[in-house]
């Protein structure tokens, strides 16, 4: 009565699930994203901001430093400005939108525009005004405080 019977054995087949399990995982992980690492962060920053303005055309000038700060050389038309004047609503601008001009000069950073530029609302010297700067490709905030516009 004994019959011969062939069938892989028990330590054969829980390698052969182990196996499929990681195959599994590595085809899982494929579609989310893979193995690499994030994304670090840019050493950029930007200091000594001042807002000029005449009631009507603006200025914001920054000095940049870091260690990656050349990126904005190559790159500075990848910045994104939303202003938000008092009294008033915010306002995303970028270069060469209704007015906005965005220049780095050595380590100079320079934003300029007019009422027209931010939806026809005016920077009134002495009045307080949000700014945030954002680096586009990386999503990296640069900037993110209130500025008290000065006469030019």
């Amino acid at each position: 009565m004994l019959r011969c019977r062939k069938a892989v054995s028990p330590v054969i087949g829980v390698i052969l699930m182990v196996a499929a399990t990681i195959v599994i995982a590595a085809i899982v992980m494929g579609f989310l994203g893979g193995f690499n690492p994030p994304k670090k962060p840019l050493d950029i920053q930007l200091a000594n901001g001042e807002l000029l303005t005449d009631g009507n055309n603006w200025t914001l000038t920054f000095t940049v430093a870091g260690a990656d700060a050349g990126v904005l050389h190559e790159h500075g038309d990848d910045l994104t400005i939303t202003i938000l004047p008092e009294n008033g609503h915010p306002v995303t601008v970028r270069h060469q939108n209704n007015g906005c001009d965005i220049t780095l000069q050595g380590t100079i950073l320079t934003i300029s525009g007019n009422s027209t530029t931010l939806d026809h609302q005016n920077i009134n010297p002495n009045s307080q005004v949000k700014i945030t700067i954002k680096y586009k490709p990386t999503g990296q905030i640069l900037f993110d405080g209130i500025l008290i516009a000065h006469a030019e």
